[in-house]
């Protein structure tokens, strides 16, 4: 891009008395202003001038500079009148920072730009060499410093000592996750052969505990198991015992007396034996062949005794 680059040796000549501060080129100045943010800001800045872009933005300071460096020599010279020549020397600086900002801004694109370019190369780079690790993307966490231009080449690729710190991270990971599908074998070998519930001491080996704190935890666990079993089983002993001393108690405290039970040490009948009459009934049964067949496994399960009768129709002359 060829431009003609307007000057900024600016001469900020400035005279002041007590009653006022009279700036004695500002026509001058202001058409100097006015040149430099008249060229500045009409031109247009793309990623294929950036270096022209930071040598117009470099002027701008100089002049910048220069007018405020003279704002400041004058204040200290001179306060009464000093607000309304700020005012007119911070109009000219307004000027200037407008067009230094928006070359400031297209240039923080530009390098936006270049970062984002950098990413998809890096992503494309580590997909790559994903698969010679048994590595997914998930499982890799992206070191914001590999995004570094100095991390790239002028070609625009990832350099090597950036692809070495890559691999050697993802070697890492591939390492912790063998030992962790290791130590999670053997946690489920040590809780299958003691009658444990696997899934939750897998799930303290994926969380960062140590296998050897793992299994010592789990030998823990199986010795309080062996001993609520054996506490089990003696409490299941000693109820069925003290029910047994019950019954014999009771049918200790009990006698028979012709076809009564009576309590020996109240006298009171207890019991009393009812013998069952047998009784012969004549019944008429219809239902599903299912449900019939549900009531002869039942009675015969019940002791009950039947059997078929046939029975002849009248003929009536």
């Amino acid at each position: 891009m060829e431009t003609t680059e307007p000057s900024t040796e600016l001469q900020v000549g400035v005279s002041y008395t007590p009653s006022e501060i009279i700036i004695e080129n500002e026509e001058k100045l202001a058409d100097s202003v006015f040149k430099l943010v008249t060229t500045y800001g009409n031109l247009i800045f793309t990623d294929a001038n950036v270096p022209e872009a930071k040598t117009a933005k470099a002027s701008l300071n100089k002049v910048r500079k220069i007018l405020e460096d003279q704002r400041k020599d004058v204040k200290k010279k001179y306060n009464e009148p000093l607000k309304v020549f700020e005012d007119r020397i911070k109009a000219y600086v307004s000027q200037i920072d407008q067009v230094k900002n928006d070359i400031d801004q297209g240039i923080q694109d530009f390098e936006e730009r270049e970062k984002q370019t950098r990413e998809v190369v890096l992503l494309e780079t580590i997909n790559e060499m994903l698969p010679n690790y048994n590595v997914t993307t998930d499982e890799l966490e992206i070191d914001p410093s590999w995004l570094n231009k100095t991390n790239y080449t002028k070609m625009g690729e990832v350099n090597s000592k950036t692809v070495k710190a890559i691999a050697d991270k993802l070697g890492f990971i591939a390492l912790e996750k063998s030992r962790i599908e290791g130590d999670k074998k053997t946690v489920q070998t040590f809780a299958e052969l003691n009658g444990l519930e696997p899934y939750a001491w897998e799930n303290l080996i994926v969380q960062g505990d140590s296998v050897n704190d793992v299994l010592e935890r789990m030998k823990q666990a199986v010795e309080q198991k062996k001993r609520d079993e054996v506490e089990k089983e003696r409490q299941i002993a000693a109820d069925k015992e003290y029910r047994d001393a019950m019954e014999q108690l009771e049918k200790d405290r009990q006698k028979a007396v012709g076809e009564k039970v009576i309590d020996s040490d109240t006298g009171e009948v207890v019991n009393e034996f009812v013998k069952d009459k047998i009784l012969k009934f004549t019944l008429e049964i219809s239902g599903t062949k299912s449900k019939l067949h549900e009531l002869n496994q039942y009675m015969t399960e019940q002791g009950i005794e039947f059997k078929k009768v046939e029975i002849q129709n009248e003929i009536l002359s």
